[in-house]
């Protein structure tokens, strides 16, 4: 086996979560299903000028309707409560944006690459297995701690 991919360690993937730049990656073995272990890597931004044209668009709409409710919603209310009630909501709704805009820098491929360098830190509990074309769990690859 040469250079893993994605596509060669797809299999392995039990699942895939991504807060922000961290993605977070449980693998298994596909040939028993066993659990293996959890890595993370963290995504580079996707720097190619229709990503950052594209995120550049995504947080200006989401901060438009974001800020726009919050300034109606002050409004409706008017008066020192409005201002009052309008702070938390200006706060709730720039909570909310950054949320909402969190993944605008990273692409498909981005996530795609953290998760190949994420198999970097549980590969030694894998072996290329040519029969099955995948990477099957070592004999000596132990199940992940339980976290509770």
């Amino acid at each position: 086996m040469s250079a893993i991919t994605y596509d060669s360690i797809g299999a392995n993937i039990e699942q895939v979560s991504v807060d922000g730049p961290v993605v977070k990656v449980i693998w298994k073995c596909p040939a028993s299903g066993r659990l293996i272990g959890s890595s993370t890597a963290t995504m580079t931004a996707d720097q190619s000028i229709t990503s950052r044209v594209g995120a550049s668009v995504q947080r200006s709409i989401a901060s438009e309707v974001i800020y726009g409710a919050a300034r109606f919603l002050s409004g409706l209310i008017g008066g020192a409560a409005g201002r009052v009630i309008g702070n938390a909501v200006y706060t709730a709704a720039g909570d909310i944006n950054t949320r909402a805009v969190a993944g605008a820098d990273y692409s498909e491929a981005s996530r795609r690459d953290a998760v190949v360098l994420a198999f970097d830190a549980v590969k030694s509990s894998f072996e290329w297995n040519d029969s099955r074309r995948q990477f099957v769990a070592t004999a000596s690859a132990s199940p992940p701690t339980a976290h509770v």
